[in-house]
C-alpha cells in the first residue's frame, strides 16, 4: 500500500534511470557528464558509478546535461564503482 506522499525513487534520488531497448538503443537520465565517446565505447559518469556501453557504431541520438539517447549495436553494459 502506497503512503500519501510518496514518490518514485527516481524522482527523489540522484540515481540514474537506465532504459534499454533491445541492443539497439540506451537512454540514460540523471548522468553527471561524458567521460570517453568513441564508436565503440561511451561512458558516463553518474551517481552510481561509471557507466559503461561497448558495441559498434555507437552515437548520440539525443545529448543534455542530464539525458543522454545513444544508438547502435550495444554489445555490454557495466556499471563500475561508485560515488556514494
Amino acid at each position: 500500500m502506497r503512503e500519501e506522499g510518496f514518490f518514485p525513487l527516481e524522482l527523489t534520488s540522484d540515481l540514474p534511470k537506465i532504459t534499454m531497448l533491445g541492443s539497439q538503443q540506451v537512454r540514460i537520465e540523471q548522468h553527471k557528464g561524458l567521460v570517453v565517446y568513441q564508436e565503440d565505447e561511451v561512458a558516463l559518469q553518474t551517481a552510481a558509478g561509471l557507466l559503461k556501453l561497448h558495441g559498434k557504431n555507437l552515437s548520440f541520438a539525443m545529448y543534455t546535461a542530464g539525458e543522454a539517447l545513444i544508438t547502435g549495436k550495444i554489445d555490454a553494459i557495466s556499471l563500475c564503482g561508485g560515488l556514494n
